[in-house]
């Protein structure tokens, strides 16, 4: 049966970006100094720390300590310091406990068998086909990478759809909690956010694995109007980094991630950045598994530095309370947060980078947003294809961004967040509107019916499947957000 949903309500979308330039490309700079910022850095963290050195010093000292025994730890497990779990046990509580436990700690996890792996397979031919038959179409991918400016092909709509992997979505996020009941989230209703294809033909990027980072923002999160407008660090700024939680969802709601308008970055509260294989080979991933306390450090280690000028040892007594100037390490406006061995040096990078394990088609890779991270090519064959599909629950902020997104998706254009390869952003020409095979609506029915549909926010969701009275608000505000005219009726 075909589908009908009628005109949609579109507000125009507006961007304050720049086409993006070299500078723009993920990790582009790599300093072994630190850089230092206006003034009105050095201002910013005088504020988060007056009066605290008595907390915030004995806390390092601490940290240092148990930084170093997770080192050893993660450097001795190396891959299988990964947790994995197969779909099919996603509802045995024994073996989703310990799934858990293990998520938690170290912010990665994989996964396996989410899809079939035949139809992964069938999704990467698919992709492969998409990208051929409109190569006279597309924008020149830069020679050095594989990451393919690519969000509306067909393989990439059912994908996103797949009823196995929304329950995925909706399983990895249960594991995030908030101490605010009324918080206004729900990850019992996964949304889309339509994000690229690394295609692993080519060798993906030769840097060194000293150019790890960090999704979601750089200076951001020291900043007022960033995360320090919802507290989210709260605990670490005050010296108590053990009380922290990682997976408090409650304090990321009103974050502003990207208050610098670089291009690519995610404006919207992913609970998990992720990858679907869809072809068996290496993982050209590395990741510090150490989320809870590798956080916490890069959040202090702008307030300390090396007591004598000529050591630069990780020892904590070496260290001093320092906190007057304007960097802040590793990160700058409008870049993502980078971390390396020369400013970072309690993280050891050399020993607790670790490879994820190999991935096979239909494997499902999630990690925390904070999670340090980097793409490398090491293996001489070619690394895994992977579809970025990030777990996205549903909030105020992640409805509005789906609104605009929505529009994007009927033009053909990319996403909100994104340009395409001419430098074009959500709203405006080229993009994929005159690609053949480009998918609509009806594709998205077929593949993921209602559920997919309200997840690309095509249709309302049903607010009498709220499990409780906020959740039920949720909906209810979500369903006002994307379709106004059901509220004019009454």
């Amino acid at each position: 049966m075909a589908i009908s949903i009628g005109p949609l309500p579109i507000s125009p979308v507006s961007s304050s970006h720049s086409p993006p330039s070299r500078k723009d490309e993920m990790l582009s700079r790599s300093s072994s100094e630190p850089i230092p910022l206006p003034r009105r850095f050095s201002v910013l963290k005088e504020r988060l720390v007056s009066g605290k050195e008595s907390t915030l010093v004995p806390s390092w000292q601490r940290l240092i300590q148990s930084l170093s025994d997770e080192v050893d730890l993660v450097s001795s497990l190396g891959s299988q310091a990964v947790p994995t779990i197969d779909f099919s046990n996603i509802k045995k509580p024994g073996v989703v406990e310990v799934f858990r436990e293990g998520l938690r700690q170290r912010g990665v996890a994989i996964i396996r068998n989410v899809i079939p792996r035949d139809t992964a397979e069938d999704l990467y031919q698919g992709a492969m086909g998409y990208l051929d038959e409109n190569a006279e179409k597309r924008p020149r991918t830069p020679q050095e990478s594989d990451l393919q400016e690519l969000y509306w092909s067909a393989a990439q709509i059912k994908a996103r759809g797949h009823p196995n992997v929304l329950e995925a979505q909706r399983f990895a996020m249960g594991l995030w909690t908030s101490k605010n009941p009324k918080a206004r989230v729900t990850t019992n209703f996964p949304i889309t956010y339509a994000d690229r294809i690394r295609t692993g033909q080519k060798t993906a990027d030769t840097r060194s694995p000293a150019a790890a980072h960090i999704d979601g923002g750089s200076v951001e999160r020291w900043e007022t109007d960033g995360y320090g407008r919802a507290g989210t660090y709260n605990e670490i700024f005050q010296g108590q980094w053990e009380d922290y939680n990682p997976w408090e969802s409650s304090t990321r709601l009103t974050v502003t991630s990207d208050l610098y308008h670089k291009a690519g970055a995610c404006s919207i509260f992913r609970m998990y950045q992720g990858w679907l294989a869809l072809s068996p080979g290496p993982s050209s991933m590395r990741v510090c598994p150490l989320l809870k306390h590798a956080t916490a450090y890069f959040l202090l280690r702008p307030f300390f530095s090396p007591s004598s000028s000529s050591s630069s040892s990780p020892e904590s007594e070496n260290w001093a309370f320092a906190p007057t100037n304007s960097i802040l390490h590793g990160a700058l406006p409008s870049y993502a947060q980078e971390i390396n061995s020369s400013i970072h040096p309690h993280l050891q990078l050399r020993r607790s980078l670790i490879d994820i394990p190999d991935l096979s088609p239909g494997d499902y890779l999630i990690w925390h947003p904070d999670l340090i991270h980097s793409i490398t090519s090491s293996s001489p064959t070619p690394s895994a294809s992977v579809m970025y599909l990030p777990c996205v629950p549903l909030t105020q902020t992640n409805a509005l961004y789906l609104s605009r997104q929505r529009k994007s998706f009927l033009l053909g254009c990319p996403g909100p967040d994104f340009f395409d390869g001419y430098g074009y952003g959500s709203g405006h020409g080229r993009g994929e509107a005159h690609y053949i095979g480009r998918p609509g609506v009806q594709e998205i029915s077929d593949a993921g019916g209602e559920e997919g549909l309200r997840a690309m926010g095509l249709l309302p969701w049903d607010e009498e499947e709220a499990d409780t009275d906020f959740e039920r608000e949720v909906l209810a505000m979500a369903n006002g957000i994307l379709f106004p005219d059901l509220y004019d009726m009454y």
